[in-house]
């Protein structure tokens, strides 16, 4: 049940006036948990706060609490905190542990704060056909992107390149920059010029534009992104 909110993230009241507005009957869908994406799919990042405001109030709606941590990295490194202080501590029940879009090639991890829901998922995984036989070579990604922090390391240069554009986008800046998503308004023809020299980013919507800078991105080409952003 996709709810609104600003820069696609969730407050504590929007998730209670949803809740309370479905009548507990056989007629309607029973929601079981909210899940949220930090960060979100504009690149906004919850804040421990944040995160405890909305634990607290799936737990007084009796729902449990669920994050996708696709871009987990890049909001850690953002906010210079510890892992737990934007999950089980703010009262998460699973994370999603996203490593494919920080340097991984095919892995991801399902992190259960639950003992009680993680003995479920071994169940859970059969009957969706997803118990592999040599997991342990997909694990051997994450295992060497935790080692030392290289799992940060990655976030934080995504980071500092979506940074670096943003500063000269200046008034086509749609959202704040706070992770390694920036959002920029562009009409067709800047587009196309932009295409021109090389460029490639998402059209999001009519006069809108979605650049996403990973964690291998060469400098040259952020200063090259940004400059022709600044002289259009």
């Amino acid at each position: 049940m996709p709810l609104e909110g600003e820069g696609a993230k969730l407050a504590p009241e929007t998730v209670r006036a949803a809740r309370g507005a479905i009548r507990e009957d056989v007629h309607r869908v029973q929601p079981a948990a909210l899940s949220i994406t930090n960060a979100t799919e504009y690149g906004l990042v919850y804040s421990p706060d944040e995160v405890a405001a909305l634990g607290e109030t799936a737990r007084d709606l009796g729902l449990g609490f669920h994050m996708d941590g696709a871009r987990f990295a890049n909001a850690v490194a953002t906010l210079d905190c510890e892992p737990a202080d934007l999950t089980w501590r703010g009262g998460v029940d699973v994370l999603s542990f996203g490593f494919v879009k920080n340097g991984g090639m095919s892995a991801e991890a399902l992190i259960y704060f639950r003992r009680d829901l993680a003995e479920t998922a071994k169940i859970r995984r059969k009957r969706g056909g997803h118990l592999l036989s040599k997991g342990r070579y997909q694990a051997a990604q994450i295992l060497a992107l935790l080692d030392g922090d290289l799992w940060l390391d990655n976030a934080r240069a995504a980071n500092a390149a979506a940074a670096a554009i943003a500063r000269t986008a200046g008034e086509r800046l749609m959202l704040p920059v706070e992770a390694n998503e920036i959002f920029l308004h562009l009409s067709t023809a800047e587009a196309a010029s932009l295409r021109a020299q090389g460029f490639d980013f998402y059209d999001w919507g009519e006069g809108a534009a979605r650049l996403v800078t990973s964690w291998n991105q060469p400098a040259a080409e952020i200063a090259a992104m940004a400059a022709a952003i600044a002289a259009l």
